[in-house]
């Protein structure tokens, strides 16, 4: 509990000349009390609220949290210059809001967008469709799988190089540099020295 002073909340007197004076606005001060204990001091309202519903919920968090922490959006890649010029310096009806409406999906827990679709049950959904395609649809036989050798090459020509591309291949014509001579240290001494 604190002390609290107020200045300019004076009683409203009867008089015809109060009425001409401009209202002036309440003015408080808090002053701590130095005898009150720490387990007194008032919570703020949110957390309150918040021990509350975990209490209710047997100990477990609300879904909207996480770890501790509210959820939010992660990006999921690095946001380009552009992006983050936008992010400090556009107007505020331009700048890129933030995504605070997640929530869990009921089906699978995963976290998602409310008034969306959770992106884990549809790769599910998804996969198993695709599975399903596969097992109703009848084995396609390749074309013309059952051909004569002979046939085949008709088909399928082999492929034909010129003698210019098998040159080119080889690397023959590149020319290769020569090895360095070893290194003796007698060639470096000058003879004048000597």
């Amino acid at each position: 509990m604190s002390l609290a002073f107020r200045l300019g909340a004076a009683p409203s007197l009867s008089g015809g000349w109060m009425g001409l004076l401009p209202r002036v606005p309440s003015i408080s001060i808090r002053i701590p009390n130095p005898f009150q204990t720490h387990e007194t001091m008032q919570n703020d309202r949110r957390l309150q609220e918040l021990k509350e519903k975990i209490e209710n919920n047997n100990g477990e968090a609300p879904f909207m949290i996480d770890n501790g922490m509210i959820l939010r959006a992660v990006p999921k890649k690095k946001p380009s210059y552009r992006r983050t010029r936008q992010k400090l310096y556009a107007p505020g009806d331009k700048q890129i809001k933030h995504l605070d409406n997640l929530g869990r999906c009921p089906a699978c827990g995963h976290v998602k967008r409310s008034h969306f679709m959770c992106m884990h049950c549809f790769a599910e959904i998804k996969s198993f469709l695709k599975m399903k395609k596969k097992a109703t649809q009848e084995p396609v036989e390749a074309p013309q799988a059952n051909l004569d050798p002979i046939d085949e090459k008709i088909v399928y020509p082999g492929k034909h190089e010129s003698e210019y591309q098998r040159r080119l291949k080889k690397k023959d014509w590149i020319p290769v540099r020569e090895e360095p001579l070893m290194f003796n240290a007698e060639q470096l001494k000058n003879p004048k020295k000597q």
